[in-house]
């Protein structure tokens, strides 16, 4: 699988614990004391509460709720070991729905400033797998700490990008009960795939098929087939934020020459839904087939099967076992690709406020020039799925 990986290391600097007596973002540095009470213990946090998921403009970063926090501000840090220096929340530079609308407070009122916007702070908390429950906060690529006329800059984050976990007794940031600040380095790498002109000379893949997988989604991932395919599903489905309600389609090639993927998909898919559903019991997934006209799929004149949404793991897999393929369906090497598309947007019942996903996966282009009522174009195709807010992500397989 050619996509983006991300390896972690997570360092705790310091042991010492600084408890600022301030109100304010800034410390007042005629006001510092080091406080070692029970209650500000319990506001600590250590590497294992801690739990970073990468996806492709950021990072989801996840903190371990306790009974004592009750919200959490990430600030930029020093290693000033008598905390002497002023410190400042990081910041977003544009808006995102994960802490977009989170609430911060100081002096006991809300912070409605222009420099609060987009603070990386969240007092709401959300259940997950790893944590029984924790906070959750997105970390953009690049983040920006202070004002115009104190300190400031803009953080690119990367290997060894120090970060401040300050942590509140109360929700909103809120400075009249008390906090900790639990400073760490964090290294994050990333894996940078090859250039889409590179991997479309390689010979394993259909040319025409990974222009065209190109043009209908960004970041392709070109599978190995059923050695990686499970997996590359697994990688679409962890750049869906877990605080999110998932509809989630797979359209999948039909046609003989995917008689192997289909084979691994019925024996490995329902262990990776169940897992997914795990974490977002909520989410649900369809399945659509796809073949070409001709072939034994037919459902409004087009060539799809389809299963709606479901978040029933043994409806799933009933469903998923229910295809056969016996090798020679598809014949011509373009299939239904933008029918399957339409198909996808147009069958299922989409929830509104859900994370809306089509996953297609094959390894044959799309027709040239559309069959039938010469209706299902790549541009028309395409336009619904974004009138109705539905990301299509595609998984190439290698041409058999």
């Amino acid at each position: 699988m050619i996509y983006k990986k991300l390896f972690i290391s997570i360092f705790l600097l310091s042991t010492t614990l600084f408890i600022y007596s301030q109100t304010g973002e800034s410390s007042n540095k005629d006001s510092q004391k080091i406080v070692y009470t029970s209650e500000q213990l319990q506001l600590r946090i250590t590497a294992n509460d801690v739990k970073i998921i990468t996806v492709e403009n950021g990072y989801h970063l996840y903190i371990r709720k306790n009974n004592f926090i009750g919200s959490v501000l990430l600030t930029d840090t020093t290693k000033d070991p008598e905390g002497k220096n002023d410190s400042y929340a990081y910041r977003a530079k544009e808006y995102n729905s994960i802490n977009g609308d989170e609430i911060r407070y100081l002096d006991g009122k809300v912070l409605e400033s222009e420099g609060s916007k987009y603070s990386l702070v969240d007092s709401s908390v959300e259940k997950t797998d790893f944590f029984e429950e924790a906070f959750h906060i997105f970390i953009p690529q690049t983040i920006i700490y202070g004002y115009e006329w104190t300190r400031n800059g803009e953080i690119n984050i990367g290997k060894g990008t120090f970060i401040n976990i300050r942590t509140f007794q109360k929700p909103y940031a809120d400075y009249s009960g008390d906090y900790v600040d639990n400073p760490f380095m964090f290294d994050f790498v990333s894996i940078k795939k090859p250039a889409k002109d590179k991997i479309a000379l390689n010979d394993d893949y259909n040319p025409t098929a990974s222009e065209k997988f190109n043009e209908i989604s960004e970041n392709v991932i070109y599978s190995k087939g059923p050695e990686s395919i499970v997996a590359d599903i697994s990688s679409i489905l962890k750049t869906i934020p877990s605080s999110s309600v998932g509809n989630i389609v797979l359209a999948i090639d039909a046609t003989g020459s995917m008689k192997n993927d289909i084979e691994k998909f019925k024996i490995d898919l329902p262990k990776l839904i169940e897992e997914y559903l795990k974490t977002s019991p909520e989410s649900q997934i369809g399945l659509l087939f796809y073949r070409d006209y001709g072939d034994s799929f037919n459902y409004e004149g087009l060539p799809v099967k389809f299963y709606g949404f479901t978040n029933k793991v043994k409806v799933f897999e009933k469903n998923l076992k229910s295809i056969w393929i016996y090798g020679s369906e598809g014949g011509d090497i373009p299939e239904a690709v933008y029918e399957a598309i339409y198909g996808a947007v147009k069958f299922f019942k989409w929830n509104d406020e859900s994370e809306k996903r089509i996953i297609l996966i094959g390894d044959a282009e799309p027709h040239p020039v559309p069959r039938k009522t010469k209706k299902y174009s790549k541009d028309y195709v395409l336009s619904l799925a974004k009138q109705n807010g539905i990301v299509v992500n595609s998984i190439l397989l290698p041409k058999d």
